[in-house]
This record gives C-alpha cells, structure tokens and sequence, in this order.
C-alpha cells in the first residue's frame, strides 16, 4: 500500500510546522529549511514548483516525520500491520546519530544533485510504501492513544521483535491500493472517501486541514481526527458492513436531515468501537450523547438514554441499518425500546425535527405540540372540519397553526 501526500498539504504543513518551531524557540530546522529553500527563488521560473515540492517533501517526511500521523492512524484501526519497533535503547541511539549526520548527508545529496536539478536533493514521487516487515518508527509522546489501543501488548520489550498482528490488517492491505492524502479547504471539506469502490482496486481519498500538522502539542487532536475517518473508510471497504451510495427520497432538507442523522448514528458506532479499544476520539461519549439528545429531544428522555446506549454496545451494524435508523424513528425505536417502556400509540406523537406535519404533510421543524393549550376552540374546530381524524396530540407546524388562526378570525 502507497501513501501519497498532495504537493500543496506538505507544502503548508511542513510550512507552518517549521514557524510553530521558530516561534517556540527552535530554530535549527527552521534555518535549515530556509538554507535550501531560499536559493530556489533564483532558479528559473520553470524550475522552481518542481525544487520546492522536493524540499517541502524532505522535510514533510524525512525531516518532521509529519507522515508518521497518518501511519499510526492507519495502523490504530488495523487498515495496516503494525510496523516493526526497536527497542528504546536503540531508537535514542539512531536519533542522536541522525541530528548528528542529517546535515552531512542533506549537504551530500546537495552536492551531488546541483549538477542537475540546481542544489535540491532528488526524491521519487509524494508517497510512503510502506512495508511492515522492515520499518521502525521512533516512539513520540503522542503514539499513547495508539499504542495502548487494541490489545494492550504493544510495548516492546528487549526480547520481542515488536511486530503486533491485526487479524484482518492483510485483508484490508491488500484491498486498499493507496491512501491519497490532500489538503481540505476548510472544515467543511475534511473527510475521507473510498473511491473505485465497485471498478478496480480501492483508493482511500483523506481531505485534511494542513493547520493540524502545525503544533505538536495538538498532535493527539490531529491523530484521533485521522483515526476517526479512517474507521470510516475502513467500515466503507469492509464487506460485513457493506457500505453503498443509498438513493435517500425526499426533498433536499428531508434529505439533509437524514443524512445528518446517518452521520451521527455512524459516528456514536465508531466511537463506541475505539472506545472498546482504548483509543480517545474526536468527541467524548457525553459530548457525542447531546449530539444525540440535540437530535431526538422530542423523545422521552429515559428511553432517549436509553436508545444512544444500546447504539453505543451494539457491536456490528451495517450500512442498511444505519440508514434505516436514520430514516424511520419506529425502526430506532423498535430495536432499542421496550412496548412495555413506551406503547406503540404514545411512539406515533413523537414530533422530532423534520418529521412531516400531519396537516400539510411538509417536513416540520417548528412543531406545536399541544394546540388546545395556545388556541381557541374555533381554531381546533377548523382543523377538524379540514381533517375529521386529526386529533389534538397529533399536533401541527407552526404555519399550518397560524393559517388556521387567521382562517377563524382569532
């Protein structure tokens, strides 16, 4: 499997990396960059797109080991072995040699290159193969949430190799042809995608803000936002999930709303399964839960509770069942609520948002729950006389309330 970094996610995240370091007082790498960066502003024009992309690679990869996010994120939900790890003795003895020969050798390359591509060291292409069977990574601080997830036996010691096994890490390796990470815009456009899912070998597209490589202090923000879009990807790939580009009926805010509640459902799914293998997500249990109350308040609180934490030990859903959720309350509540808990006849006058108005039929997000109690009796007996079944605990839009207002001259 190859990991492809965009030219322009590299140029940015190394960029301002490298100002974070200068500002906190680190100025060594900073300098370094500028010593080889600086002098392409005199190449030709021409030139100079392909050298900086060269330089900003150097440091992206080699330099700042910025990559090594997406790797641990990979190897955290099992979409790649775990890489071999030496033992710490041997790990602080390789960083010591390499602060001490990275210069020389940077130097080397410079000299030996400047013939032909004007001082900028030569690199194959803006990815990683990686390959589990020869590579070490030294430890960081922020490997805790990785290496004590899954299994707990992650640290290696002086007589282990280090190699931890994923049971269907090779599965998902051999499915998955390349992880191509570029540069999101904004927030709004972070995210991953499976593409070639049906035609060919699967390519996992990851849209990252380059202003999370920036401080290193925030990396553990940056790991856990990887990790959680890569369960995505992973779930979309995995064939007991059996992901597919569901056709959702309505009009577009019918469609927006479901789609919002899909979305949640997933992600309390993959919270829940991290949450099971020691590893923190993007969003505490209780800050995920008022994500969830925000959606389904109309719910008695009880059975709402009730609802996230059966979701939360589900282990195995799939793409249709979440979908289903998302789309029919009485499918949510039919897996996680009791009829002894809350009959059949009190499920059907939950009002939630975007639930059709009984009166116009039109997704309702501003619901009247309890007409009787704001209208006069003329009014209720307009709507009876439009709609002979409607009762009062059926309830209304707040449009549809205020038509039959002034149709009854109140």
């Amino acid at each position: 499997m190859k990991v492809i970094y965009s030219p322009q996610l590299m140029e940015e995240a190394a960029f301002r990396h490298l100002n974070h370091l200068e500002r906190s007082g680190y100025r060594s790498d900073y300098d370094e960059y500028h010593s080889l960066a600086d002098p392409i502003y005199e190449l030709p024009e021409d030139d100079r797109e392909i050298a900086f992309e060269k330089v900003n690679k150097v440091f992206f990869i080699e330099r700042l080991k910025l990559g090594e996010h997406v790797l641990r994120a990979l190897e955290a939900v099992g979409l790649i072995p775990k890489r071999k790890r030496t033992t710490r003795r041997a790990q602080l003895a390789a960083i010591a040699l390499e602060g001490d020969e990275f210069s020389g050798e940077l130097t080397e390359q410079l000299e030996e290159s400047s013939a032909s591509m004007h001082g900028i060291p030569e690199i194959d292409g803006d990815s990683q193969e990686i390959n589990s069977d020869d590579q070490s990574e030294p430890p960081t601080d922020n490997d805790l949430q990785v290496e004590n997830s899954l299994e707990g036996d992650d640290k290696p010691s002086e007589d282990s190799d280090g190699v931890v096994a994923y049971d269907m890490a090779r599965d998902f390796e051999e499915r998955i042809n390349e992880v191509h990470v570029k540069r999101a815009i904004n927030k709004v456009d972070e995210g991953s995608n499976v593409l070639n899912r049906i035609s060919g070998r699967p390519m996992i597209e990851m849209r990252v803000l380059a202003s999370r490589f920036c401080n290193p202090e925030e990396a553990q923000e940056l790991d856990a936002f990887l990790i959680q879009e890569f369960m995505h990807a992973k779930d979309m790939v995995d064939p007991e999930f059996d992901y597919e580009d569901a056709f959702i009926p309505g009009n577009p805010s019918v469609k927006n709303l479901i789609t919002a509640r899909f979305r949640l459902l997933w992600n309390v799914y993959v919270d829940a399964r991290l949450s099971r293998a020691g590893i923190i997500s993007t969003i505490p249990r209780e800050a995920r839960y008022r994500e969830f109350d925000n959606f389904y308040r109309k719910i008695p609180e009880k059975q709402r509770r009730g609802i996230f934490e059966g979701i939360w030990r589900t282990e195995k859903f799939t793409h249709e069942e979440l979908l289903s959720m998302a789309t029919d309350l009485e499918s949510l509540m039919s897996k996680y609520v009791d009829d002894v808990d809350m009959p059949e006849e009190e499920r059907d006058y939950i009002h939630l948002q975007g639930s059709p108005c009984p009166l116009c039929k039109f997704p309702t997000y501003n619901w009247v729950d309890d007409p009787e109690s704001i209208c006069d009796e003329m009014v209720i007996e307009a709507i009876q006389i439009d709609f002979p079944d409607w009762e009062n605990k059926d309830g209304g839009c707040d449009r549809c309330i205020e038509v039959y207002e002034l149709r009854a001259g109140v």
